[in-house]
């Protein structure tokens, strides 16, 4: 190995190193009126785009009709808390990228011995450029995380499939 690409060699080490050292953004949902617990899920996630930066991503959730939007960090670390008993849409978009959208179900979490303890729960969503897609975007959520009735177990879903963009749609001023 020569001296310059053992130097490169460190120096991308150090930096993912750096980037898992960066703090995420966190996110938190405000609880339904009945929700006893604040906390119930803890999502932590990364953020990958194909054009490597994170220049303009947003992770935007959705609860009880409420939404909350934030950037995404360098590191593509984020965290979104949510109380038991709703469903959160997260939606990840970026300029130039197809968004993306993940169904979070936390009925049943407390379900199967689980009661009073916050849930942590660990994913990846990759953007994909737009214009590698050949006019194709997905039709809805690509994913979704929920809880089994019977035991409170993670449930997960993925929906990777593709449609045409529709691009007639009326347009209104």
């Amino acid at each position: 190995m020569n001296i310059m690409h053992g130097n490169l060699l460190q120096l991308n080490t150090g930096l993912i190193i750096a980037m898992m050292m960066l703090p995420s953004t966190p996110i938190h949902a405000t609880a339904p009126p009945s929700s006893a617990l604040d906390e119930a899920v803890v999502i932590t996630g990364w953020l990958q785009t194909q054009d490597l930066t994170m220049v303009g991503a947003v992770v935007t959730i959705e609860v009880n009709g409420e939404t909350q939007s934030t950037t995404v960090p360098e590191s593509g670390r984020f965290e979104v808390s949510l109380p038991a008993d709703v469903e959160a849409i997260l939606r990840f978009e970026k300029p130039g990228h197809l968004p993306k959208e993940v169904v979070v179900d936390t009925h049943h979490v407390n379900d199967g011995g689980f009661d009073g303890r916050t849930r942590h729960v660990k994913f990846a969503v990759i953007l994909e450029l737009a214009r590698r897609m050949g006019g194709l975007t997905y039709p809805g959520p690509v994913g979704s995380l929920g809880f089994d009735k019977d035991g409170g177990c993670l449930a997960v879903a993925h929906d990777r499939s593709l449609v045409p963009v529709d691009r007639n749609k009326v347009m209104v001023f």
